[in-house]
């Protein structure tokens, strides 16, 4: 028996056909389902998503302290003290303590507390804080805009003006530098 050698175009058509049916298999190439599904997201990004949302919701469950605490700080403080002195002679001990009894702080405001040599009381104030003024304002008003702009819409304002405009300008401008005011 013999048998008759292969044509080069059968062996190349052999390997073509071999190569189109192992596309989707382990030696390389685009496989069909594999890989993240499109508009999916990463386990890292659903991961810092979450962090965010239970932070999100933690910040919801003490939205009103924190809003006071900023608003604390927005406007200043205001604290009534009190030094109390007790004991005699060597045993003479003072100590100061933060007033917060309404009707003792009432009474302080109207002027109408009676001092004695061992209570001294004073009222000690805590600046505001711009910084927390600003964000607060910002939150409920929005952001200013920050930048200005002298284009006059679009339009330069070079081009608004006339000769006899720029002529002025210029004038003015030598005068202030001069220090000369001819009028």
């Amino acid at each position: 028996m013999t048998t008759e050698p292969e044509h080069i175009g059968d062996t190349v058509d052999k390997k073509l056909d071999s190569l189109k049916n192992n596309q989707g298999s382990k030696h390389g190439g685009k496989r069909e389902g594999a890989g993240r599904k499109e508009h999916s997201k990463n386990k890292k990004t659903k991961e810092r998503e979450q962090v965010l949302e239970d932070f999100r919701l933690r910040v919801q469950k003490h939205v009103d302290r924190i809003f006071n605490a900023q608003a604390n700080l927005a406007i200043g403080e205001q604290y009534l003290f009190c030094k109390v002195t007790t004991g005699e002679g060597k045993t003479r001990k003072t100590h100061t303590e933060i007033v917060t009894d309404p009707e003792t702080i009432k009474q302080y405001l109207d002027d109408e507390l009676d001092s004695s040599d061992d209570e001294y009381y004073y009222l000690s104030t805590k600046p505001a804080n711009n910084m927390a003024l600003d964000s607060l304002l910002n939150r409920a008003f929005g952001t200013p805009q920050k930048s200005i702009d002298l284009t006059s819409k679009g339009e330069s304002i070079l081009s608004r003006m006339d000769d006899s405009d720029l002529k002025r300008i210029a004038s003015a401008t030598s005068e202030a530098l001069s220090g000369t005011d001819d009028e």
